[in-house]
Formats: C-alpha cells, structure tokens, sequence
C-alpha cells in the first residue's frame, strides 16, 4: 500500500532499520600523527587498525587532557565558523538553516537537529577546522565505482547526522552528540593540510563521508576548493536528505554525489529520523547539477527486504537515469542492531537480476565480493564485456579505453582516468 513515498503492495514495516556494509581493515593515517610527528620533526605517517583509538603520545599536556573533561558539544562549539547556508526566520534572531532537509527553525542559542549547527548572537555557526576521523583507502571502499577505479582516497568526517539511524557503521561519529558514552576528540586540522596530506599519500580523491556532509557543508567547501585547484576529484558520501540550496553551493566545488537510499516508506524514514521524498528528490537535483551520481541501498531483513519495494526504488532511480549505478549491498549486525540475521547474498542478486531486467544498466552487489564476485564487475551494456574488474573492493583491472568499452566501442559513463596521448 502507498505510505507517503513510494508505492509498495505490502503494508508498512514496523521496524524499519537500515545496516552499513562490513569494515574496511587495510592500513590508515592519522592525523594526530602527523602533527605530532612534523613537531618533533620526526615521520608524519602512522598506521593502525580503523577503530584504535588515537594514541595519547608525548605531545598530550596537561591542557589537552583538561580540554578532554568538557563536554564533546563544548570542544566542538569552539571549533565553528559563520554559516553560509540559512535564511532569517520569520522572528527577530531566528534563523532556517538549509543545509539538510529539515529545515531547522534554530531560535536564539539553540541547535539544529544534527546537534552541531546552531544560533549564537544571531548568527548561524557552523563546525570548521577539525575532523572527527580521516583514512586512506582505496576510493570504491566508499562504494564509488565508477570514479577513477583503483584510486587511493582520503575519507574525512565529522562529529554529528541530521539522522539517526540504527545500524550506523560510523555511529561513534555520526552518533557522538547522542549517544552519552562516546567521548570523541575533534582533530584541528587546516583545509590546506589536509589537502597537503591527501597529496602526499598519493590519492586522486578527497571524499567527505563518516557522518552527513551537507550539515558541515561549509567546511567541506573549504577543504573541496583546496582539493580541486590541487587536482583531486572531490566526493560527497551523503545520506541524500538535503536541499536543493546546499547542492548548489556545493557544486562548483564537488564532482561526486553518493547516496544512500534507505527505503521506500514514509513510515521507514520516519523512524530514521527524516522523509524519504527530499531523498529522492536530491537524486534527480544532483543529477541536474552535474553531480556524477551513485545509489546505495543497503538491504536489512525485516525492513527493507520487500521485493516490490526495493524494485520500486530501481524504478525511482532509472526514472531519473538509468546510467545511474546502484549498489545493492548487505546488512551485516552492529550498533542497535545487533541481534538480525545479514542478508542473504542470494536475495541480492534476484533483485539485481530484475534491475537489470527493468532498465537498469549498472547495479552491483559491491560488499560480498567472496560470494557474489561477478557483481562487483563493471560490464559494457551493450556487448556485456568485463571492462573494470574488482574483488573486494579493490580494482584488479581497468579495459576502458578513455571511458569506452574496448570491446565494442560503448561509452560507459563515469569520471574515468584519460589515457594519455
């Protein structure tokens, strides 16, 4: 039955819960190393296991471990700059912030949902200067496929979502401001160094992901336009529940647009703390932007499994672009959600296989490479040819010839390296 978004034979889940794909264990920078290390004038790169915590070391003094004692939401306030994205209120010094889809009405002194963009002196202060985690990996560890394969990427977030949902992979982050055990420490950082830093490890792409980027849009924007007059292609990893003021302000800025596509329901996005119709609808506006686009849905047994309903979500997405690539991948337990079974790989390709039936030219299966290897390929629509082959998340091999199949000669669309001539 319809339930506000889109239509669905069955009736809504009770439920609705979304799980993220399994971690990425390779080797990683840390920031804190490499200020560390450029004072002692010793290495700047360290590497460790993704969920370490960060190593106190000898440059943590006594200030810094009083600065820990404060609430995460006081260290994080110091670290602001004046927004860009709002409009005035409709009362004296209230302002509507229009970085996410919420749309926030922040009265004086008070936050937005996301906890992190709020009211001070009638002015909109946003996060700046700081990261809350940053890794270096293989850019499709991003589930981004069809942007230079093979590519190192750096990956930066930031403390704080306008969602809340409850299989988040990155909740210590995403979660932080909500959850009252996490204890996070921001990393001070320039958008210049670490453009610098994403240089020096090699990488073609600087990505924003971890949390939602649009509510620190204006510090993406910052670190994106270093990023570009440096030559890096630049990512925003969302969760698509933003407005069409925060993509275009982006923009010029930004050459990639992932998103996650949740559900079909009203009633699904409801408990994740949004709509799915502004998800939806940041898909087509990206799209009419410029932006190269790609869809996640991560499929959770017992939300968003319905046949119907994960085939109406294709249909949305070839409404807007069938070249669009959509990634279905598998909910593996964490977080709130730790008690649900993962995805049965078979159910992924069965509906994969209908997607494709339906229209849809690139649709993968991207996090169970070692059980459904043939859907981490790119394949030509046309003559159906291998032309990047990848196994857990890593490209093995790219046949395209300047983005064309070498086979029949297809253009296979994406932001693809040019050989040179």
């Amino acid at each position: 039955m319809a339930t506000n978004g889109i239509s669905a034979p069955e009736p809504p889940i009770d439920d609705p819960r979304e799980a993220p794909r399994e971690p990425d264990s390779r080797p990683h920078v840390r920031l804190e190393d490499l200020a560390r290390g450029a004072s002692r004038g010793a290495s700047c790169v360290s590497r460790g296991a993704p969920d370490e915590p960060a190593p106190e070391g000898p440059g943590a003094d006594s200030a810094a471990r009083e600065a820990a004692r404060e609430p995460l939401t006081a260290r994080l306030a110091r670290r602001t700059a004046p927004g860009v994205l709002y409009e005035r209120g409709p009362e004296e010094g209230y302002l509507r912030c229009t970085a996410c889809a919420h749309r926030c009405v922040l009265s004086p002194g008070r936050a937005g949902a996301c906890g992190i963009r709020f009211e001070q002196d009638g002015e909109l202060r946003v996060p700046f200067g700081y990261v809350a985690r940053h890794y270096v990996r293989s850019v499709e560890t991003n589930t981004i496929f069809h942007v230079r394969p093979g590519a190192r990427a750096l990956t930066f977030g930031m403390f704080g979502c306008d969602l809340r949902c409850p299989y988040c992979q990155n909740w210590k982050v995403s979660q932080a401001l909500r959850e009252p055990e996490i204890d996070g420490e921001p990393i001070d950082i320039s958008a210049a160094a670490l453009v610098d830093l994403a240089v020096a490890e090699g990488c073609e792409v600087i990505a924003s992901a971890y949390n939602e980027p649009m509510i620190t849009a204006e510090w993406a924007r910052a670190i994106f336009t270093e990023a570009r007059r440096r030559g890096l292609v630049t990512a925003l990893i969302s969760d698509g529940n933003t407005t069409p003021e925060a993509l275009a302000y982006m923009r010029p800025v930004a050459d990639v647009f992932r998103v996650d596509l949740k559900g079909w329901s009203a009633d699904q996005y409801r408990t994740l703390g949004g709509r799915v119709e502004p998800v939806l609808a940041s898909i087509g506006e990206a799209r009419r932007l410029g932006y190269w686009v790609e869809v996640v849905t991560l499929v959770v047994p017992g939300f968003n499994d319905n046949p119907a309903g994960l085939r109406a979500l294709g249909a949305e997405i070839a409404k807007v672009d069938p070249d669009i690539p959509w990634h279905l991948n598998a909910f593996y337990p964490r977080y709130r959600m730790r008690d649900r079974m993962a995805t049965d790989p078979a159910f992924l390709v069965d509906i994969a296989g209908v997607a494709y039936a339906r229209g849809m030219k690139y649709v993968y299966v991207s996090n169970m490479a070692d059980r459904v290897r043939e859907l981490s390929h790119t394949r030509c629509p046309d003559c159906l040819e291998v032309v990047v082959r990848r196994f857990n998340y890593e490209t093995q091999e790219v046949l395209l010839a300047d983005g064309a199949c070498p086979s029949c000669g297809a253009r296979v669309p994406g932001l693809w390296r040019q050989r040179a001539a």
